[in-house]
């Protein structure tokens, strides 16, 4: 690795090397994650199929996380090797903001991050890397996955308001494991609804974007 002093330097040139990143992906990879989570099952018709769909977008986010746990160390180091002219540079070039930064340095990373499979897979063989080069790759992958949970999350909120009318809202509370109220369960699907539409909504297409 470089000395701090040549980190941004070196971000902004593996920024242009690779035409913004080396990892990229297309609308058609968080499918397949999200298949993947799914046990390959596109269809969801029953309650039993709301509670399984549940408990597999908490797999998916906790396994997500994990990049999110990667991250932290290599923004804590880059914070401590950069006056604040240079950490506000650094964050902008891997397309955060500073509060985001420092919430990020402030959370407890649990253990072992950096053994995550997804984390090896994405820093392996990039030439110079530093901690903001690195931050900005797991960036994307980490964009990736939250298309995935997105996409999970459609079809629970989907599948709520398609079984609501037979079996209503406090039998499909009870049935979810996230949620043990109406309320809890209607801001759910509420905030899904605003975020991202009814199905065929163009919001629904993620792509990757710097």
């Amino acid at each position: 690795m470089r000395q701090p002093g040549d980190w941004l330097e070196d971000m902004a040139w593996h920024r242009r090397m690779y035409r913004q990143s080396r990892f990229r992906w297309v609308p058609e990879d968080p499918l397949g994650i999200a298949l993947t989570w799914t046990r390959g099952r596109l269809e969801h018709e029953t309650v039993r199929h709301l509670a399984t769909l549940d408990l597999q977008i908490t797999d998916l986010r906790t396994f997500a996380t994990g990049i999110d746990d990667a991250m932290i160390p290599l923004l804590r180091q880059a914070r401590r090797h950069s006056d604040d002219s240079a950490w506000q540079e650094g964050v902008l070039l891997v397309g955060l903001d500073c509060p985001s930064a420092d919430a990020l340095c402030r959370r407890t990373a649990k253990p072992g991050g950096s053994a995550h499979p997804e984390v090896r897979r994405v820093l392996r063989g990039f030439p110079l890397p530093n901690p903001w080069s690195k931050v900005w790759e797991l960036r994307q992958v980490r964009s990736l996955y939250s298309a995935a949970e997105a996409i999970v999350e459609d079809v629970f909120c989907d599948l709520v308001l398609e079984l609501e009318p037979s079996h209503g809202w406090q039998q499909l509370a009870e049935a979810t494991v996230s949620h043990h109220t109406v309320s809890a369960l209607q801001r759910r699907v509420q905030e899904q609804r605003d975020a991202r539409g009814e199905p065929g909504d163009p919001r629904r297409v993620f792509v990757q974007t710097y």
